[in-house]
């Protein structure tokens, strides 16, 4: 499994896996200025309540949490 770290130029995408410091981070859907996610403890948990916040929130909080791009 191949992982890169968060770029600023890197666009999000619907079906991103993100690792984070205490779980996942599972795009489902990016829109213009907001972004649907999802917050697992495991990747291949399904039951997740989807959420919505900024993009460059978004961004911000995976930089911040050093997310990885699973992959």
């Amino acid at each position: 499994m191949e992982t890169e770290t968060l770029n600023r130029s890197q666009q999000l995408q619907a079906g991103q896996l993100w690792r984070i410091e205490h779980g996942y981070v599972h795009i489902v859907e990016v829109g213009n200025r907001l972004v649907h996610y999802k917050t697992l403890r495991h990747p291949e948990q399904r039951a997740a309540v989807t959420r919505m916040i900024g993009l460059g929130s978004l961004l911000r909080y995976l930089s911040e949490c050093e997310g990885v791009l699973v992959g």
